[in-house]
């Protein structure tokens, strides 16, 4: 029964309780650290310029596309996420961004929801084409590990919440696996390979992104199998010296795995009719 339960959440609003309440606590957690402990680059403009850009592009195409006036609660979170997940000395980026990941959660939907991760689309989008204007920045926890021990424990209880702690789990188990494999068999020095386990960006990554209802399978076992898919995904481009590596993997990941698994499910769904 408990696996059934699990199985009907496709959306935020299946929750008696919503996440994304956590979810901004985990982000605004990260952006108030950011700012007063840890010295991320990101200035209180990159972060306005996310908020205004996001909002008002997810308020104008629901009206528009949807008929109807929403609280713009997941364009407050991917706000968050834009100005925390990439780097840039201008702001039009952040703006660029921030729209493009709203416009394509609109643009590209199946059986009425997003086909990819608002964020990670974004961001790829730009760090691709533009990278001589906004870079993905790897930070580390240099300024104290109890700051990272917090954020970390709010990390997992926001996969608790959301039931996706089963892909939050598969993704860092495999990616230690793969990344001892890295060092015993590639030669890349073992602390480097771990290394991205103790990254910001690593944890926004892993539980921010791979965790939405809408762009990971409904079952355990395909959200497990999708999680170790990102991550040796995730680990060939890092044996290639890709950068982004995280980013790539996860729009790689949907192309290939999980718009197939929509695909099949639908298919499965119309021949038991």
């Amino acid at each position: 029964m408990v696996e059934k339960k699990l199985d009907l959440i496709t959306s935020w609003t299946d929750y008696k309780f919503d996440p994304r309440n956590l979810i901004l606590i985990f982000l605004l957690s990260f952006v108030v650290a950011g700012q007063t402990y840890l010295n991320f680059n990101q200035g209180v403009d990159a972060i306005l310029v996310s908020i205004l850009t996001t909002v008002t592009t997810e308020l104008t195409l629901a009206r528009i596309i949807l008929k109807k006036w929403i609280i713009p609660k997941s364009a407050f979170i991917t706000a968050l996420g834009v100005s925390l997940l990439i780097n840039s000395y201008l702001l039009w980026p952040y703006v660029l961004t921030a729209f493009l990941s709203i416009c394509i959660k609109y643009i590209l939907r199946f059986k009425g929801g997003h086909l990819f991760n608002p964020n990670n689309i974004g961001v790829v989008i730009v760090i691709f084409t533009l990278p001589q204007f906004a870079v993905t920045t790897p930070k580390q926890w240099s300024n104290g590990f109890e700051v990272m021990a917090i954020i970390l424990l709010l990390g997992f209880v926001v996969a608790y919440f959301a039931k996706r702690l089963d892909t939050v789990i598969a993704f860092l188990s495999t990616f230690t696996m793969i990344a001892l494999v890295r060092s015993f068999v590639f030669g890349a020095p073992l602390l480097a390979a771990l290394g991205p386990l103790l990254g910001a960006s690593m944890q926004l990554f892993t539980f921010f992104m791979i965790t939405d209802p809408k762009t990971t399978p409904n079952t355990r076992k395909g959200r497990i199998l999708f999680a170790i898919f990102i991550a040796v995904v995730d680990g060939i481009l890092r044996i290639q010296r890709i950068p982004n590596a995280p980013f790539y993997a996860l729009f790689i990941s949907t192309i290939l795995f999980m718009i197939p698994y929509r695909l099949y499910l639908s298919r499965r769904s119309v021949s038991n009719v």
